[in-house]
C-alpha cells in the first residue's frame, strides 16, 4: 500500500472516530436533557441509560403512568435553554400557531385592536356553544352523511377547549381513569 493511500485511510479512520465522539456526545446530551425533565424514564430511555452507565430517578407517583414530553413543551424548554425569548426577532415558535405578530413587509395593514364585550369573556358551556354544534353537525352530515337516514345534531358534538380537555373526555368515556398532566 502506498504512503498517500494509508495516509487516506488512517484521515478517514481519524474523521470517523471523531464522527462517533461527536454522535455519543450528542446521544448522551439529548440523555441528559431528557433526565432533567422525567423523573419516571420509559424502559427504552432506561436501556440508553444503561448504556450510558447513568442510573436513573424514580417516580414518587407509581400509580400514573409516564407520558414523555413532547410537542410545543419539550421544544419551547428547549429553545429556551439556548436562548429563546418570545420578543426575540432570531427565533419564531412555530409549534404554538404563533410564529409572527408584527407587521409584515408590503402587506395590507392589519387592525391590532380589538373590542370584547364582558358578556363574552366567560368560559363556553362544557360541551360548547349549542350554534356552533349544530354548525359543526350539518357540515359533517354534509359532506360524510348525504343521503343517509341518521343525520347528526348538536346533541351528538361536543367542542372543546383543547387538545388535553378532549383526550380527557374521551379517556372518562372509555373507562374508569386516571389522567394527569
Amino acid at each position: 500500500m502506498s504512503t498517500s493511500r494509508r495516509s487516506s485511510t488512517a484521515s478517514a479512520s481519524s474523521a470517523r472516530s471523531l464522527a462517533e465522539e461527536h454522535h455519543q456526545e450528542t446521544v448522551r446530551s439529548t440523555y441528559d436533557m431528557y433526565i432533567k425533565y422525567h423523573r419516571n424514564p420509559s424502559k427504552q430511555t432506561e436501556a440508553i441509560g444503561e448504556k450510558l452507565h447513568v442510573r436513573s430517578r424514580h417516580s414518587q407517583f407509581p400509580m400514573f403512568r409516564n407520558v414523555e414530553k413532547t410537542g410545543v413543551i419539550y421544544a419551547t424548554t428547549r429553545a429556551t435553554e439556548h436562548g429563546f425569548t418570545a420578543t426575540d426577532p432570531t427565533w419564531a415558535n412555530m409549534g404554538q400557531g404563533a410564529p409572527e405578530t408584527g407587521a409584515i413587509d408590503g402587506a395590507p395593514p392589519r387592525s391590532f385592536e380589538l373590542s370584547i364585550d364582558p358578556d363574552d369573556v366567560e368560559y363556553a358551556p362544557n360541551v360548547g356553544i349549542h350554534e356552533l354544534r349544530d354548525k359543526v353537525a350539518t357540515y359533517y352530515n354534509t359532506l360524510y352523511r348525504e343521503g343517509r337516514e341518521s343525520q347528526y345534531t348538536a346533541e351528538n358534538v361536543c367542542i372543546v377547549p383543547g387538545g388535553r380537555a378532549g383526550l380527557t373526555r374521551i379517556m372518562a368515556i372509555l373507562a374508569d381513569t386516571q389522567v394527569c398532566h
